[in-house]
């Protein structure tokens, strides 16, 4: 078991940190590659909307369906479910930006990386089924091959056309290697062909609540950085999403590396076993909060070094804001951990409150922060509702294991 878990971990770490490596490679070459920071703020503006149209197209089944270990549902009716949301993510988006106050060009941008968001979503239950089966060397694989052709792709369109192209060109390529690739591997693995729409539509409606919840939770960073642009421009936005923008590389590939825990989370509560639920929870606890403080003491000391070097020194100015967000790293690493952990132990009703209560905090304290600090309120105002957020997830975590009858014969 621990053999396996560390092969999954790691083909699942390096995955990820290969793709969103590559993510954020991309919003380095749109600096390099551009006259100002007009392209960056768009790229920014695209990547912020399409993040909570992408809840809804993820729909947060992937911990309930790697958890499933009763199997109510089959791999097929995952999938078919996930193809309903992934087509319900596009049709809103669409719908929003021709509503918002967006340049045709803005429009175009984002409703094309909502597209590529979509299909990046539709693999992810794919995914889902290599994790459940343990081969997550398919996930890898798949993850780092598609990062690099989505970098080769963005960065020569972007340079002989357009931003626009560019983002296309994302989509494009992430469709043909799914199909080549991940269609035919996951094929193998995939139980029980054949789904019933009665099955999918329960399914949905039983997930509907944990949607809401990393809706929720996306909420507290988007509205945060698109306020930004509400309240200054699209460049300052630029600007602050180019010095964070390595701190979700280093989020991700933390994160990546507890992914696996959900078989072990929910193999825990098959068994019983109250102790190695709560010795798991609270090792990644401590591992979490380690890996916060060291990444906030290398970001003060190295933080402005590494961003000039990577963007120049027109970044410097900027530089200031590195310390702040590698915090907001570390507290939105716990956020996902715990949403990994109360879906294991199917207490929606609980991480739906306490989520509430952390974007209730950004709603109130957005504009306050960001008119008295400028671009560090927006650190700021994440922090604080995020560290809300999970003292509430603390509480009613060990009253609920507890008091219900989780652990009990």
């Amino acid at each position: 078991m621990q053999g396996r878990l560390v092969k999954n971990s790691v083909w699942n770490s390096f995955g990820v940190l290969t793709f969103f490596g590559c993510q954020w490679l991309i919003t380095i070459f749109v600096v390099r590659l551009s006259d100002d920071y007009t392209n960056a703020g768009n790229l920014a503006l695209a990547m912020n909307i399409t993040n909570f149209f992408t809840t809804i197209a993820l729909y947060n089944i992937r911990f309930f369906q790697v958890s499933d270990i009763k199997e109510e549902y089959k791999d097929s009716e995952y999938i078919v479910a996930r193809a309903m949301t992934c087509i319900a993510s596009l049709v809103l988006c669409a719908g929003f930006v021709f509503i918002a106050d967006f340049s045709a060009m803005q429009r175009s941008i984002i409703i094309c990386y909502m597209i590529f968001r979509a299909l990046d979503a539709f693999l992810d239950v794919l995914y889902g089924i290599d994790q459940k089966n343990w081969r997550m060397d398919y996930t890898g694989i798949s993850q780092s091959s598609r990062g690099v052709l989505m970098l080769v792709s963005f960065i020569v369109f972007l340079q002989f056309f357009g931003l626009l192209e560019a983002v296309i060109a994302m989509a494009v390529t992430t469709l043909l290697f799914g199909l080549l690739f991940d269609v035919s591997k996951t094929r193998k693995l995939a139980q029980n062909a054949g789904y019933k729409m009665k099955q999918v539509y329960a399914l949905l409606k039983r997930c509907f609540p944990l949607m809401i919840v990393i809706m929720i939770s996306v909420v507290i960073i988007t509205f945060s950085r698109y306020s930004i642009a509400r309240i200054f421009d699209e460049e300052s936005l630029g600007a602050y999403a180019s010095v964070t923008a390595p701190t979700l590389i280093v989020q991700i590939a933390v994160f990546s590396l507890f992914a696996p825990l959900t078989n072990l989370f929910a193999e825990s509560v098959k068994e019983k076993n109250k102790t190695k639920f709560i010795k798991i929870f609270m090792l990644t606890s401590a591992v979490i909060v380690l890996f916060t403080f060291v990444f906030v003491v290398l970001s003060e000391f190295f933080g402005e070094w590494g961003l000039n070097l990577l963007f120049g020194e027109s970044i410097i100015p900027y530089a200031y804001l590195l310390s702040g967000a590698a915090i907001v790293v570390g507290l939105t690493t716990s956020m996902w951990f715990m949403n990994l952990v109360f879906t294991t132990i199917r207490d929606i009703k609980g991480l739906l409150i306490c989520n509430l209560i952390g974007v209730a905090v950004c709603f109130a304290t957005t504009d306050f922060f960001l008119n008295r600090y400028e671009l560090a309120g927006a650190n700021y105002v994440m922090i604080i509702s995020q560290a809300i957020a999970l003292l509430c997830l603390t509480a009613r975590l060990f009253w609920f294991i507890n008091k219900k009858p989780l652990f009990k014969e």
